[in-house]
């Protein structure tokens, strides 16, 4: 009797260590094999260590207590892994590593590429995926899938504090699927994405119409994204058009996205299609949602080669109505644009490549921008296009710190601004308290059709007010030949050149009646950068320069304190 008692505690005191699928007393999973057994009776609906589990493993918890690597079971000799799912269950991976998971469509069929998935809950439950860590995870397929999670399909789910570190490299027939580090789509009630970090890299060749995000391939559920980081770059190559953002490719959610960050790089070189890049997500689509984005912040470089793109610091294309936030977002990064054969559509900006929305407010720009061999680009600091979609746009205490440099040659049509690059017909557009302290520089043959101007180039019929707004970056005023109906430029200061002769110009300032000693200075340059000596002499808003050369083409640089501005010279 007494050692069937005794035998009788041992057998209840195991089971209790391992737990009983409650939250506050979860199973255990300790192995490769704990992995196994949990994806048999997930999808068998048969007990997990004694334990029964009802089909998907619904309402239950699951918490690992070792670190396990799949690399004893799986790999390029064993075959590939197997996602736990569909599962309606929930996961804390207890800071404990799973190593290794590995899925290759070349080795076999690919059943389901990341560690769950779908998921799959009702909607009275909350399902949590927590403190998982997927270290060396690699994964060669064409499904939509993240590491972690392959789609969010019903109810709400948590994704909090989890690590994923992973090698993704598109698969042969991976068109249109949507893949991120932690989970390819959400489509689900609610989804809130917390704490996150993903490492690594995503491969994408030769595969068209992708959507790849840093976290989050595509966003349908509403939700929130706090905290989150992104340091995994995106590498695209091939004839294939793409939307990739360091956080999500393509958010068409009402959620609010706050304090997130991007570190990881992304470099696309395509000549196929219209692609959208953002530093935080690619595309933004929401037309009658209200969506949040506050304390967002971009590290990460964008590079781009091809032919038609939007690229923008945070977003490729944002749309929505006055309902969406857009505040305290802040591109760190260089973005540059390299033309590869004949474009249509070039827009780039320092935040937003494509415009649809309507208000911003703090947004910052520190990252310079290069576009060179771009037959017709549309570049601002903040903001690269404002198309129709939107009736206005109104910036509020924004700043552009990044230089513009554009470059062709022979010559280059386009519309360059140190704020908004250039709009589309709307009913107004407004700066408030906005700064402009990046230079616009324009290396190439001097005859260049571009419309420059510090602050913005809006469409005709627009009307724009710039209020305490300044100008603090040297920019080469150019007025280019430019297609009806005409753009109008809306710039801090006017000049004009009134008088040409030997060795000497005049520059006018309209609306000026006089130079504030002491305050105004000018400066001759020559295209290769030299100062030239000169002489000036200053009467009323008329400034003239003497001793130039008396033939070549230089700039002249005037600073004075509503602004900087640079024009062209031709001295014959």
């Amino acid at each position: 009797m007494r050692s069937f008692i005794a035998a009788l505690m041992l057998l209840m005191a195991g089971a209790w260590a391992a737990g009983n699928g409650t939250r506050s007393n979860p199973l255990t999973v300790e192995s490769a094999e704990d992995l196994d057994d949990l994806r048999l009776a997930v999808i068998t609906g048969t007990a997990y260590k004694g334990v029964p589990v009802p089909d998907m493993g619904k309402g239950m918890f699951f918490k690992q207590t070792a670190d396990i690597d799949l690399s004893t079971k799986y790999g390029r000799e064993k075959g590939n892994w197997k996602a736990i799912g569909p599962f309606a269950g929930s996961y804390d991976g207890g800071g404990f590593k799973i190593s290794n998971l590995f899925v290759d469509e070349d080795v076999n069929v690919a059943m389901g590429p990341a560690l769950f998935g779908p998921i799959m809950a009702d909607s009275d439950d909350t399902l949590y995926f927590e403190n998982i860590v997927v270290d060396k995870a690699y994964l060669h397929v064409s499904e939509t899938t993240g590491a972690i999670i392959t789609q969010i399909v019903s109810g709400v789910v948590v994704a909090r504090n989890n690590t994923v570190d992973l090698e993704y490299k598109s698969g042969a027939t991976a068109e249109g699927s949507q893949v991120g580090g932690i989970v390819g789509n959400v489509v689900s009630d609610w989804a809130g994405f917390y704490n996150n970090t993903v490492k690594g890299s995503f491969h994408v060749a030769s595969v068209n119409a992708m959507y790849v995000g840093g976290l989050v391939g595509i966003l349908i559920a509403d939700g929130n994204f706090t905290g989150n980081t992104n340091e995994a770059k995106i590498i695209v190559s091939g004839d294939v058009s793409v939307t990739a953002g360091g956080l999500a490719g393509q958010n068409i959610s009402s959620t609010v996205i706050k304090d997130n960050t991007n570190k990881g790089d992304i470099t696309v070189e395509t000549s196929k299609g219209l692609s959208f890049i953002g530093g935080l997500i690619g595309v933004s689509t929401v037309y009658g949602y209200r969506n949040t984005y506050v304390g967002n912040v971009n590290y990460g470089k964008i590079e781009f080669t091809g032919r038609d793109a939007s690229l923008g610091g945070l977003f490729g294309l944002i749309q929505g109505d006055s309902t969406l936030v857009l505040d305290s977002c802040i591109n760190q990064a260089n973005i540059s644009y390299h033309g590869a054969g004949s474009q249509e559509d070039v827009y780039v900006g320092g935040v937003v490549g494509l415009w649809e929305t309507t208000v911003g407010s703090r947004l910052q720009n520190f990252g310079n921008i290069l576009v060179e061999n771009a037959d017709n680009p549309y570049v601002g600091g903040l903001v690269g296009y404002v198309r129709e979609g939107t009736k206005s746009i109104t910036l509020k205490q924004s700043v552009n710190s990044g230089e513009i440099t554009i470059k062709k040659e022979p010559a280059v049509d386009g519309k360059i601004a140190g704020l908004v690059g250039t709009t589309d017909s709307l009913e107004f557009a407004e700066l408030d308290s906005c700064t402009n302290m990046g230079d616009i520089e324009i290396i190439g043959t001097a005859d260049q059709t571009l419309v420059t101007s510090e602050y913005a180039i809006v469409y005709s019929g627009v009307r724009f007010q710039a209020n305490a707004c300044k100008n603090e970056g040297s920019v080469l005023f150019l007025d280019g030949t430019i297609g009806i109906p005409t753009p109008v430029v809306a710039k801090s200061m006017e000049i004009r050149v009134a008088q040409v002769g030997e060795g000497r110009i005049t520059l006018e300032i309209p609306g000026m009646e006089s130079f504030a000693a002491g305050r105004v200075r000018a400066g001759v340059f020559s295209y290769d950068g030299r100062r030239l000596p000169v002489n000036l002499d200053a009467s009323g808003n008329l400034l003239h320069l003497e001793g130039l050369p008396s033939a070549g083409r230089f700039l002249v640089r005037v600073s004075m304190p509503s602004g900087n501005r640079s024009i062209p010279v031709t001295l014959h």
